[in-house]
C-alpha cells in the first residue's frame, strides 16, 4: 500500500530523534499541513487538556515533493492544502515538551486528496486530537450571510442568481411539491428533526434528461432562499480539481459552521460518485460527518443520469430523502406558457400553432427555438417574429438534434464514465 511509504519514513525519523520513546502510528488530518492553519495557529496557542502548541519544523523528506494548492480566502488568493513533512511541537501542563512527526502526500493524479499519517507519543493522543480539530476549524470556510451565493471551487468566490420563482415553468403539481418540501423543512421541519434527535439536514435530488430546467430551478430556489435571508452555498466543478470529494467535504464543513439556515447546491451530483469517493460520500450523507447546522441545512443535488446514482444512495432511506423527476414538457398548456416566456415582447397569438411540436421536448429546446427565431428576425431586419420563422427554427433544431443523436449512437462508449464537469453557475 502506498501509505506504508509514509509510515516507514515517519518511523525512521522518529527512531533517529527518539529511539527510547514509544509512538503510536495514526491516520492524520490533511488540514494540519494546510498553509492557512500553519499561518493562523501561533505558537503558544492553548489546547484542550491544558497543553500548548509550540510551533513546527519543516522536515526534509526524500519520498514526497512538497506542493501547495491555492484558493480564495477573504477575497485574496492564498496557499491552502499542502503536501509535506513536519515536526509539530507541544508543551504539556507540566512544562514537558514533545513532538509529533507528521507527513502528508498526494497519491492520486486525478483527484487532489491528501493522505496523512502521524507518529504520536503514547499518552499524547488527546493533545494531538485537539490540535487536529483546531486545524480543521481554522481552514474551514467561514461564510457569512450575504446577498449572493457563496461558491466552493470554481474561479469566482460569489455570484448573484437572477431567476425568479415565477420564471420556472413546470407542471403545477410538481412545482408546488418542490416548493412545499423546501419551505416546510425550513419553517417547521427543523424543529421536528431536533425533537427526534436528528441533525436537521434534508437531501433532495432533481433528476431528468439534460435541458428540462433543473439548473433554472436551482437558480430560482437559490434566489428565493437569499430573499428569505438564508445562506446559499454552491459547489463548482469548474476549476482544475473538477468534481472532487474534497469540495463536498469543504461544503459540508461550511454548512455545519453556518449560523443561518443554509441551502447547499451540487449540480451533476453523479460526477462526484467515482471510485473511493463514492463510499466517502455515502458516509457523510448519513453518518456522523453530515452537517449538523442547528438552523437547518438542505442539500439540493441534480443529475442528468439517474441510472448512475448508486443504489446505496437511492434505496437506503435517509441518504436521499426525496427524488423529484423533472420531466420534458408534458402538454400543450405547459408548452404554450414556456414559448410565451421565451418570446417575450415578440409573442403573437399565431405562434401557438407550433405548441404541439414542443410537447415531450425539454425546456431548453423551446428556449433555443425562440432564440433562434428572434435572431433570424433581427438578422433579416424584421421587426416581428413570424410564424414561418418559428416553424423554420423548429425544423432546424429538430434536424440538428437528430444528427447529434445519430452521431453519438455511432460513437457510444461501452460504459459510463464521468470526467470533470464544467461549472453550470445557473
Amino acid at each position: 500500500m502506498q501509505y506504508e511509504r509514509l509510515v516507514e519514513w515517519a518511523k525512521s525519523v522518529w527512531q533517529e530523534r527518539y529511539p527510547d520513546v514509544e509512538a503510536l502510528t495514526v491516520w492524520a488530518s490533511g488540514d494540519c499541513s494546510n498553509k492557512i492553519a500553519q499561518s493562523k495557529i501561533k505558537a503558544g496557542r492553548r489546547l484542550r487538556g491544558k497543553a500548548r502548541y509550540d510551533g513546527f519544523e519543516v522536515l526534509e523528506c526524500d519520498i514526497i515533493t512538497p506542493i501547495s494548492d491555492c484558493g480564495l480566502r477573504n477575497q485574496r488568493v492564498v496557499l491552502t492544502a499542502t503536501s509535506g513533512a513536519y515536526a509539530f511541537r507541544f508543551i504539556d501542563h507540566k512544562g514537558e515538551t514533545f513532538e509529533v512527526i507528521y507527513i502528508s502526500s498526494y497519491f492520486d493524479d486525478d483527484v487532489q486528496d491528501l493522505t496523512a499519517v502521524a507518529l504520536v507519543p503514547e499518552g499524547r493522543l488527546d493533545t494531538w486530537s485537539a490540535f487536529e480539530g483546531l486545524c480543521s476549524k481554522t481552514v474551514r470556510p467561514r461564510i457569512k450571510r450575504r446577498r449572493d451565493v457563496y461558491i466552493i471551487g470554481g474561479i469566482d468566490a460569489f455570484f448573484d442568481p437572477s431567476v425568479e420563482w415565477d420564471d420556472v415553468i413546470l407542471p403545477d403539481d410538481l412545482k408546488r411539491k418542490i416548493s412545499d418540501d423546501v419551505e416546510s423543512f425550513f419553517n417547521e421541519g427543523v424543529g421536528i428533526y431536533k425533537d427526534l434527535k436528528l441533525a436537521p439536514f434534508r437531501k433532495l435530488l432533481l433528476a431528468g434528461v439534460p435541458g428540462t430546467g433543473k439548473t433554472m430551478l436551482c437558480a430560482a430556489l437559490a434566489k428565493r432562499a437569499l430573499d428569505q435571508k438564508r445562506l446559499v452555498v454552491y459547489v463548482s466543478g469548474a476549476d482544475r480539481d473538477g468534481a472532487s470529494f474534497d469540495k463536498i467535504q469543504r461544503a459540508f464543513q461550511a454548512v455545519a459552521s453556518a449560523k443561518f439556515p443554509t441551502l447547499l447546491i451540487v449540480e451533476e451530483f453523479d460526477a462526484y460518485l467515482r471510485g473511493d469517493d463514492k463510499a466517502r460520500i455515502l458516509n457523510v450523507l448519513d453518518g456522523v460527518e453530515s452537517p449538523n447546522n442547528a438552523k437547518g441545512s438542505m442539500l439540493l443535488a441534480t443529475t442528468n443520469y439517474p441510472e448512475a446514482i448508486d443504489e446505496r444512495l437511492v434505496k437506503r432511506p435517509g441518504r436521499l430523502d426525496r427524488i423529484y423527476i423533472i420531466p420534458p414538457i408534458q402538454d400543450e398548456t405547459q408548452a404554450l406558457a414556456m414559448l410565451k416566456h421565451y418570446m417575450g415582447e415578440h409573442w403573437d397569438e399565431s405562434h401557438s400553432v407550433i405548441t404541439p411540436d414542443l410537447v415531450d421536448q425539454p425546456g431548453a429546446f423551446v428556449r433555443e427555438v425562440a432564440l433562434q427565431a428572434r435572431m433570424l428576425a433581427a438578422h433579416n431586419h424584421q421587426r416581428e417574429v413570424t410564424l414561418e420563422l418559428l416553424q423554420q427554427s423548429v425544423r432546424n433544431l429538430s434536424q440538428q438534434m437528430k444528427a447529434e443523436r445519430d452521431f453519438l449512437l455511432q460513437r457510444r462508449p461501452t460504459g459510463l464514465g464521468f470526467g470533470n464537469k464544467r461549472d453550470r453557475r445557473f
